[in-house]
């Protein structure tokens, strides 16, 4: 829950600001404890195989490395994005506190309902997609290496590809100008000499979601990868012109194609509360993967279709959490010269917290339409429950409702509130 009141003073906006577009500083105050325990074991054995078996990054040469770039990089598409400001202004200013016009006096230093609903948006969807897609590549490193050997092994790759994960590899932008974010993992095989011109073989490309897509939907973007690299590519600091690329290795062979997607098993619903000096303390049960490692399934002699050991709601709860540490950090540089008198006690990073679900609960006053309510509400009741309980919070229709601690103690008691509202 949070703890109410409007004045937020001694902000800091510009400071804040900064926070988004110095990426780099912010993920270095982070580790793998920002994942829940398996997940983060399963992130560093992927990425500490990688290592091992000469897997190329854009940066780093440890696990932590790897990982802290992933973030800063997620970080740095949250600011590059034309609504950050609003997001920052969302935590600051806020929606107006109730139903009804906003007051005249109020106007302008208030978030219109547009504005609200933008930046609604623009969390629910992009910034949490922003660190889910980075922890799933990193998670997608595994099988795609597995791939490699597999095919080095069959001698349909040969021994000297290697695997170049996300931007350790750009290719030429649709628009035919500069390089811009190419495939998610790309099998290559680079040739260097100093008697003649260096040249690329591409063995293969991945697609890596995090959530589903159609098959045939996946095809084509493979597709589309390919076709831009053979236009251009930028690997490290080495450029290759079209006819320094060749696509496919030996023989003629057709490059690669990999697809990895989340499994489907969803998070356990069950909870408990303890109680501890007066204070309820709510212990929700961790998802555990139900196989001991990702698959991989052959289906066609070049094409491969991976499935991570993580499900896509797994997935959403980890970037949830991520998301949530983000506003703490943001709110450690607005609250930095003391937070409001009603909150005496918080630390600045508790403010952050605070100030998001606050918000966020005066954003559901003010929406308009069921799709701006229900995305409102995911967020408050995930950020203050937890992604398995507060996303599944649903009435007798099938739509999500604000979730408070008594209705955790009725469904604790009966399986449901007095309103017949249950987590499915």
């Amino acid at each position: 829950m949070f703890y109410s009141g409007r004045s937020v003073k001694n902000t800091k906006s510009d400071s804040a600001g900064a926070i988004l577009k110095d990426a780099q500083s912010l993920a270095q105050t982070i580790g793998f404890e920002l994942l829940e325990d398996e997940l983060a074991r399963d992130v560093q054995a992927a990425l500490r195989k990688a290592l091992k078996e000469g897997v190329v990054f854009c940066e780093g040469s440890t696990p932590l490395a790897i990982f802290r770039h992933a973030i800063a990089a997620a970080i740095g598409r949250v600011h590059e994005d034309r609504r950050a400001p609003l997001f920052l202004r969302f935590l600051k200013d806020g929606p107006y506190e109730d139903a009804g016009d906003i007051p005249a006096a109020l106007q302008g230093k208030r978030l219109t309902d547009d504005e609200t609903a933008s930046a609604i948006a623009f969390i629910y969807s992009h910034m949490v997609n922003c660190f889910k897609g980075a922890l799933t590549e990193m998670l997608a490193v595994a099988p795609c290496l597995r791939v490699l050997r597999e095919l080095q092994k069959e001698k349909r790759l040969p021994g000297k590809a290697r695997l170049y994960v996300g931007d350790s590899v750009w290719a030429v932008s649709r628009r035919g100008k500069g390089f811009a974010k190419a495939a998610d993992l790309h099998i290559l095989v680079q040739r260097r000499s100093p008697t003649i011109p260096p040249s690329v073989a591409i063995g293969g490309v991945a697609e890596v979601k995090s959530y589903f897509q159609p098959p045939e939907r996946l095809r084509r973007q493979l597709d589309q990868h390919l076709a831009r690299a053979r236009r251009g590519l930028r690997v490290g600091k080495v450029v290759y012109r079209p006819d320094q690329i060749t696509v496919g290795c030996e023989d003629g062979a057709r490059a690669v194609r990999i697809t990895v997607l989340p499994a489907h098993w969803t998070l356990p619903r069950t909870f408990h509360i303890d109680q501890k000096d007066g204070r309820k303390f709510l212990h929700v049960d961790p998802g555990v993967p139900p196989s001991v490692a990702e698959s991989v399934k052959r289906v066609g002699p070049l094409k491969r279709r991976a499935t991570l050991r993580w499900s896509k709601e797994a997935l959403d709860a980890a970037a949830y959490g991520m998301t949530f540490w983000f506003m703490e950090k943001v709110g450690e540089v607005l609250y930095s010269d003391g937070v409001p008198k009603e909150w005496e006690g918080m630390t600045a990073a508790e403010a952050g917290q605070n100030a998001a679900k606050m918000m966020l609960y005066y954003a559901i006053l003010r929406c308009r339409t069921v799709r701006e309510n229900q995305r409102a509400i995911a967020l408050y009741n995930s950020y203050s429950f937890g992604f398995a309980l507060g996303m599944n919070f649903r009435n007798p229709k099938g739509q999500r409702e604000m979730l408070w601690p008594q209705d955790l103690d009725e469904i604790l008691a009966i399986g449901q509130n007095k309103d017949g509202c249950k987590i499915v």
